[in-house]
């Protein structure tokens, strides 16, 4: 722990000399419009699915009648909800994990974190035109403008972070990666009041596409990684081009004589130059790495059985069956509620009053029990308000903790060598346990509405025993010492008498002895 003190002063001591400049800013700002384009993806389906015009458009002679697919009818129409609703929710989140493991990854680390966050931007773009203006009234092209626009979004959220970390300086870096989450809970509710306000299903569908163009256009405008930068130049031209290269790029985002922190960066990569990067595979061969990748994977995991996505994927079907009777202004209140909850979170992640694993066991109690209270109310005809209570004491629980530390987390605790692929597993795995929920929720609500939330306030309960057994406080510990924290003590003690044999060899040696 002491490490991680004397670190945080070393960079106290940087960023007094070294401050932030205004385009360094932009280039933030520019990434946090890539984390509202995600929250306009989360948040826009919920709610267009209960247009009238939507319903005319797709329901009306494909699955159902005027009546079956009226105010009332479309919550119990299985033909719509199973064949279109569910499809249209889980695909983007099918495209979303094919993005962030298949195309990310090459994307980013061979044309750059910018390139990579743009290419993203315009694919989301296509997939928002392909499903509203373009869709030619085809079931078939709004499925796949639908996974088109969730590839998009994986793309770039697969560098968005990565961007952050490299362009900021240190005093602001905790903060900027906090504020990814800020802008997707500030974005979906931006969507809520759109949606609000315009019923115009096209215009709410294209949404996370707008962002996407002003991402797609935007990048021009701002910096490349000064690190990406020097990693690319030293391999093909040598180290005194790569800290010149990087100098371009790198006093374009600083105040002051960026020349240390520069020096301090190639060192970096020189030293990474040589690590053997873990496939997939060999994220698995290792007893500690094995158990890190598996408790990273079922974090984001227990993310998703929280529910949320449940909630915002069929928000206004989910509050009209619960009983509230205007389900998108509901809407429009859990979600403006939920930012205080992240902004809470945000403030105590680093704080002596917070933590990783401490903040995951309160908002555990906070989700959890009112979740089975609004399924009691539900089930026994208590008063409405009652369940809205409820439900919004869960949003602020959610965002307190398990909106913004299940992807903080997984980028802390791996080595450079391993963090490629583990967090690119972990974010897709992310993905496909949101479309696994997002199918299904009709099938639960259809089953019994109450049940649902019962059945999700005990998934919520059981998250707290897997934070309470796996989950290792992070804060303050230096990046180099957390992968020792899952460790048993016996393993702890094998691993030093090896070293210790390994020394001891090395100086009895005849190279050590002449």
């Amino acid at each position: 722990m002491e490490a991680g003190g004397a670190s945080s002063r070393e960079l106290v001591s940087e960023d007094a000399e070294v401050r932030a400049s205004p385009q360094m800013y932009s280039a933030v700002g520019m990434a946090m419009v890539g984390a509202a384009m995600f929250g306009f993806d989360q948040g826009n389906f919920g709610d267009v699915q209960a247009f009238k015009s939507f319903r005319d458009e797709w329901c009306i002679g494909r699955f159902g009648d005027a009546e079956s697919c009226g105010d009332q009818g479309y919550l119990t129409n299985g033909n719509w909800n199973e064949n279109f609703i569910t499809w249209g929710a889980t695909l983007i989140t099918f495209g979303a994990a094919a993005g962030a493991i298949l195309a990310g990854p090459p994307l980013a680390n061979k044309l750059g974190r910018r390139p990579c966050i743009q290419v993203g931007g315009a694919v989301c773009f296509l997939g928002c035109i392909l499903a509203s203006y373009a869709s030619f009234h085809s079931v078939v092209i709004f499925f796949i403008g639908r996974f088109i626009t969730g590839f998009g979004v994986g793309v770039s959220c697969f560098a968005l972070p990565m961007y952050n970390a490299e362009v900021s300086t240190s005093s602001i870096r905790g903060a900027t990666g906090s504020l990814f989450q800020l802008n997707v809970v500030v974005g979906c509710f931006i969507s809520i009041i759109v949606t609000f306000v315009d019923q115009d299903w096209y215009v709410c569908m294209m949404l996370p596409g707008f962002a996407g163009a002003v991402l797609a256009i935007g990048g021009f405008f701002i910096p490349e990684s000064p690190r990406f930068v020097m990693e690319k130049t030293i391999h093909r031209e040598g180290t005194e081009a790569a800290m010149n290269a990087g100098m371009r790029y790198l006093t374009r985002l600083r105040s002051g004589d960026a020349r240390p922190e520069a020096g301090e960066i190639l060192e970096q990569v020189k030293e990474e130059r040589d690590i053997e990067h873990v496939s997939f595979t060999g994220l698995f061969r290792e007893r500690n790495l094995r158990k890190r990748v598996l408790i990273a994977c079922t974090l984001v995991i227990c993310q998703q059985t929280t529910g949320v996505n449940a909630f915002l994927g069929y928000a206004s079907a989910i509050f009209k069956e619960c009983g509230i009777q205007d389900p998108i202004v509901f809407n429009s209140l859990f979600n403006g509620v939920m930012i205080f909850g992240c902004v809470a979170g945000l403030l105590l992640v680093d704080s002596k009053y917070g933590g990783r694993r401490s903040q995951l066991l309160i908002a555990t109690v906070l989700m959890g029990p009112p979740l089975v209270l609004a399924g009691l109310a539900l089930q026994y005809g208590l008063p409405g308000i009652i369940t809205m209570v409820c439900v919004i004491i869960y949003g602020v629980g959610f965002q307190f903790a398990w909106g913004t530390i299940p992807w903080i987390y997984p980028a802390e605790i791996f080595t450079m060598a391993e963090k490629e692929a583990a967090v690119s597993l972990a974010v897709g795995v992310n993905y496909l346990a949101n479309a696994a929920i997002i199918y299904i929720t009709p099938l639960l609500m259809e089953w019994s509405k109450s049940g649902t939330l019962l059945f999700f306030g005990i998934l919520n309960m059981l998250n707290a025993f897997f934070v309470f057994t796996f989950i290792k406080e992070t804060k303050g510990v230096h990046l180099e010492h957390i992968p020792e924290l899952f460790r048993s003590e016996r393993q702890r003690r094998a691993l030093l008498r090896a070293e210790q044999r390994a020394a001891e060899s090395a100086a009895s040696s005849p190279a050590a002895q002449a």
